[in-house]
């Protein structure tokens, strides 16, 4: 299940996941670009922050952007998956400012997931 083509302009989406220890809801906002079947999403930490810790322990989560809502299944990329590579390029070219190309960073440090839509949630 794809994003609507409507939203893809959006600059934020909503990730809303259970924490691991507490069990309570956590929400982030994040940047996201299209992938088949949902999004990337990026955790430039390294993947410590607490969104992309908790999809590690738990993997489901709830996605929201522009209104919409999905309930989503997370699947981390390797370093040496190609679709890594086309994410990373996919957010500098939506979320990096002309003349400035935080690529070789990213390609060293961030965390890439996509997020499989699985569900689209009433709003």
């Amino acid at each position: 299940m794809d994003v609507p083509a409507d939203l893809l302009d959006e600059h934020y989406c909503l990730l809303s996941t259970q924490g691991r220890v507490t069990a309570r809801r956590h929400t982030a906002e994040l940047w996201f670009v299209p992938a088949e079947g949902g999004v990337f999403l990026m955790s430039g930490s390294g993947g410590l922050t607490q969104w992309c810790l908790n999809l590690q322990n738990e993997e489901q989560g709830v996605l929201r952007v522009g209104g919409r809502a999905w309930l989503g299944r997370a699947s981390f990329l390797q370093d040496d998956d190609p679709r890594r590579d086309a994410a990373l390029a996919a957010f500098h070219a939506k979320y990096d400012p002309p003349g400035k190309d935080r690529t070789e960073p990213w390609t060293r440090n961030a965390t890439v997931l996509t997020l499989v839509l699985t569900r689209q949630l009433e709003s």
